[in-house]
């Protein structure tokens, strides 16, 4: 019965972790090891916007995992968690978006996830990889979560505003009625 929507989602998801892939490894701004200048989140938070926190995780962990084996590096576990959080945190609170999308919420998950993922899971990953030492890390890390937080939740913001949302909304909505209608005919 669900068969159509989870083909839907899963075509969406591979989508939003090819884009992932592609602003992170592709379009980025790598400023030493331990610094990269990228808005390859901003697809990890749409799919936990539109489709919650499950698919919004998958694609972060799979944006991750894939984009770390193409670079040819092992992953970080606690950077992968960081990656899982961006669509999670999302996915809890998009039915406060579906009400009334309003630019502070998404602010708020983005500033949410860059303290506990970028600021946290992220650093500690880094400090253990690189043994990096700490002053180091958020003296740069810190200017840099606050600088994408803002970029990132107007992006995720006109966009889930945009007609994007609009058209993946209908899109499962098509998906949906397709199912009833094979349910009635089956009758």
């Amino acid at each position: 019965m669900k068969k159509v929507n989870n083909v839907r989602i899963m075509a969406f998801a591979g989508v939003l972790i090819a884009m992932n892939i592609v602003l992170a490894r592709l379009l980025a701004i790598n400023i030493g090891p331990t610094l990269r200048i990228t808005v390859s989140q901003t697809p990890v938070y749409l799919a936990g916007f539109w489709f919650g926190p499950i698919v919004g995780g998958i694609c972060g962990f799979l944006g991750d995992l894939i984009g770390s084996l193409i670079q040819g590096y092992a992953p970080n576990p606690f950077i992968s968690v960081s990656a899982i959080l961006a669509g999670v945190l999302p996915g809890l609170v998009r039915h406060f978006m579906e009400k009334k999308p309003e630019i502070w919420k998404v602010f708020a998950t983005i500033a949410v996830h860059g303290l506990v993922g970028a600021l946290g899971f992220t650093c500690i990953g880094l400090h253990i990889y690189y043994d990096t030492p700490w002053s180091v890390l958020y003296a740069t890390r810190v200017v840099q979560t606050i600088a994408l937080t803002v970029v990132n939740t107007v992006l995720v913001f006109f966009l889930y505003r945009s007609p994007l949302t609009a058209f993946v909304k209908k899109s499962m909505a098509a998906g949906n009625a397709k199912i009833s209608l094979k349910g009635q005919k089956s009758r």
